[in-house]
């Protein structure tokens, strides 16, 4: 028996997609959305003055076009030899390069550090199912009306204090520093810290709350305390997730280094904002140092990740 042909017209298939394609929920909202977008790229090339600028169409190709040769290396410019552009990178590291490339895995790694260091002693604080009169739904004993009263407030203040936190950005946390500390490293490694301290708070908190409750339930049960609990239940279990979030904000925190050091650090980023609009390669060079940071970061985690699990 031969098989049945699939290009066959098969009304009965035909009228079971019209069903499905009618009976589809819709959104009036997306559709609106999607029009307006669509409404307004057009409008910003066709306008007599469009929202792109002022410029031309084609003064704004030019410049692209400007841009775009000028990422190709100088020496190879020139010359047209691409065996000039490994002396000319060397060239870039030993001239402030490999320096500002320290400089802001330096400040990264230390931010990161310092706020995962910082916001685990919290964590249990920070969890519903740990800051409460009975953890883990568990009682031991009767609590008096001050020890009710702590557990009541400290969870809502705990989570407060990361919302705090994460709210106010570390650019502007920076700013501050500096204004108080001066031009050196540790304001911007402060304004990473704090602000991921929130963000790492939160992300670990929820973490904690989804964990795995039986092992925990059953050691509350023995008489583990809750500092216990997590050191003994929960932290190894959830391990692994840590380091995704930890690693993530690491990444976060070479870009937000980079962008930082425009403030007068050197990092990277001092070095691209003095390479902006005269030298397009050199720029081009440093943001490709500090997204070699991250692929490399991010090789690092997942390596680490697939040992631990």
């Amino acid at each position: 028996m031969n098989p049945p042909d699939k290009t066959t017209f098969d009304p009965a298939r035909s009228e079971r997609i019209a069903i499905l394609r009618r009976g589809r929920e819709r959104s009036p909202f997306l559709a609106a959305s999607g029009w307006i977008v669509l409404g307004a790229v057009v409008v910003s090339w066709l306008a007599s003055r469009p929202l792109l600028g002022r410029l031309s169409a084609e003064r704004r190709w030019s410049n692209f076009l400007d841009f775009a040769g000028g990422l190709v290396p100088a020496p190879v410019r020139e010359s047209g030899d691409w065996s000039m552009a490994l002396p000319w990178a060397g060239g870039l590291l030993a001239d402030g390069g490999g320096e500002a490339l320290l400089n802001t895995l330096g400040i990264a790694t230390a931010a990161i550090l310092l706020a995962a260091a910082f916001v685990l002693p919290f964590l249990p604080l920070a969890s519903r199912w740990l800051s409460r009169v009975d953890p883990c739904g568990v009682a031991a004993g009767r609590t008096g009306r001050m020890g009710r009263g702590f557990w009541f407030v400290a969870g809502p203040v705990v989570r407060f204090g990361f919302v705090l936190a994460r709210s106010v950005p570390e650019y502007l946390i920076a700013f501050l520093l500096l204004s108080l500390l001066g031009l050196q490293v540790w304001p911007l490694v402060l304004a990473l810290a704090i602000h991921n301290f929130g963000i790492l708070g939160r992300l670990g908190g929820e973490v904690v709350e989804n964990a795995d409750s039986a092992a925990s339930t059953l050691a509350r049960a023995s008489g583990a305390g809750r500092a216990g609990l997590f050191a003994t239940t929960i932290f190894p279990a959830v391990f692994n997730r840590f380091l995704i979030y930890y690693f993530y904000r690491w990444e976060t925190c070479v870009k937000d280094a980079t962008v930082l050091g425009m403030l007068g650090l050197l990092t990277l980023g001092k070095l691209i904002a003095r390479s902006k609009g005269f030298f397009w390669d050199r720029m081009f060079f440093h943001v490709l140092l500090s997204a070699s940071v991250i692929v490399a970061g991010d090789l690092v985690s997942t390596w680490l990740r697939r040992r631990l699990r």
